[in-house]
């Protein structure tokens, strides 16, 4: 007759111990450094771009558009056309600067086909435009323009 062999009290009392450690949250990202945010504007920038191509539309979810300070949660939403999924590899975030920078690479391991969930990231104060473009699996563009403003400490 076989016995399971059971498992050490020892191990137990181990793994029952690291569960009652608090979880450590995750560093915020630096989405926009300092330096970035000293380089000059893009032009005028108005609301957000008409898709005349009708491609997927990139709706803000997080963070409120002004009042932001500290750490924030930034999330966008994709909304398809005609049931035509985004393709995630395609999406592109770049802050309006001069030069424009790429902030994609920050927040990759955020991007799926239904949006952007970025749980924590940082940016200097300021008044700071970024555009989010998505293509959809049939190539058509849309995008969107988000302004972060970020109250200065106080």
């Amino acid at each position: 007759m076989m016995h399971a062999r059971p498992i050490s009290f020892f191990l137990l009392a181990v793994l029952a111990a690291l569960s009652l450690l608090p979880a450590r949250a995750a560093e915020p990202i630096p989405l926009i450094t300092v330096d970035e945010a000293r380089l000059p504007p893009m032009g005028a920038v108005s609301g957000p771009e008409r898709n005349i191509t009708r491609g997927p539309g990139v709706d803000r979810l997080a963070p409120p558009p002004i009042g932001l300070d500290g750490p924030f949660r930034f999330a966008v939403k994709f909304k398809p056309r005609n049931g035509v999924p985004v393709d995630p590899a395609s999406v592109r975030i770049t802050y309006q600067r001069q030069p424009s920078i790429d902030l994609t690479p920050r927040v990759k391991a955020f991007i799926t086909a239904d949006g952007i969930d970025a749980p924590s990231v940082v940016v200097p104060p300021g008044r700071h435009v970024v555009e989010i473009e998505a293509t959809d699996k049939e190539g058509r563009i849309g995008r969107s323009q988000i302004t972060l403003t970020v109250d200065a400490p106080k």
